[in-house]
């Protein structure tokens, strides 16, 4: 089987072939997530657009392997396996310790290494990396060698130009997705130094705690704060949508900054799921 490795194409055709694999790998994603667990469409990425950047770096380091292995079955099967493995685990660490936050989670899967990956996803990665090696990557080669020089750098042009906004973006969002965490935590932290010592006083979570001070702030208002009280209105009726996207795209996600308040926020999003359902569900039954 002679194709090209990846590291003897030009920087842009590489580029190309990464977006590629990233695409490849959003779709499979949102396939088996849509097909098996949700049964509806669900954006699998970070980003905006429909891309995986982990699959685009696993399949270019599976490119990366010696060119003997490209024709062989076995071998390819668990180099595959082992490079996506120790890619999906380095980004998984590098997301938590940038953004503080464990954006998937296979502690429940067996054979699980820190909940970082699993023997699943990885047996998944070796399949996946013959697919790509044997039938998709000589597809790719054809499809570039069509298009030309000139219209792959104008493409890696472009496409880098958006994908550079859409990573903004999405940086943006991360940053404001810490920074509501944060004031949430402080919030709750806030009405336990204040009421903490109130008998009437409970709750483990921001929602919990406010929902006892409002109900005592029923009885006798005069002790508390308007601007806590305020707050806590808009505590209850302010739906905290950024933190909901993340949480439908990761539902496996994991906080050691924010559990607490991350674990209340999804008890809070199911509900409300389950209130729209119920919602439409009379509607359709009036009808």
């Amino acid at each position: 089987m002679s194709v090209q490795p990846i590291f003897q194409l030009p920087f842009a055709a590489a580029f190309l072939i990464f977006i590629l694999f990233s695409v490849i790998g959003w779709c499979s994603e949102v396939l088996y997530v849509g097909i098996f667990h949700e049964h509806k469409f669900v954006n699998r990425g970070f980003l905006h657009g429909p891309l995986c950047p982990v699959y685009g770096f696993g399949g270019c380091v599976i490119l990366l392997l010696p060119k003997e292995l490209y024709s062989t079955w076995i071998p390819l099967f668990f180099a595959s396996m082992i490079l996506c493995t120790i890619v999906e685990y380095f980004v998984s660490w590098l997301m938590e310790k940038t953004f503080h936050n464990r954006w998937w989670d296979y502690s429940h899967h067996k054979l699980n290494i820190n909940g970082r990956v699993c023997a699943l996803n990885s047996i998944l990665f070796g399949f996946l990396g013959l697919g790509i090696i044997r039938f998709v990557y000589p597809q790719i080669i054809r499809l570039l060698n069509w298009m030309g020089t000139f219209v792959i750098q104008t493409s890696a042009r472009v496409i880098a130009i958006v994908l550079t906004i859409d990573i903004i973006i999405t940086v943006r969002r991360l940053v404001d997705f810490n920074t509501t965490m944060e004031k949430l935590k402080t919030f709750g932290e806030n009405l336990h130094d204040h009421y903490g010592h109130e008998s009437w006083f409970k709750g483990s979570s921001v929602y919990e705690m406010a929902e006892s001070v409002k109900a005592r702030a029923s009885i006798e208002k005069e002790r508390f704060n308007n601007s806590i009280l305020e707050r806590i209105e808009n505590l209850q009726s302010k739906r905290q949508l950024n933190i909901e996207s993340f949480m439908k795209r990761f539902p496996t996600m994991k906080s050691s900054n924010y559990k607490n308040e991350l674990d209340e926020l999804k008890l809070r999003m199911i509900a409300h799921i389950a209130e729209v359902k119920a919602e439409r569900k009379n509607k359709s039954g009036r009808k």
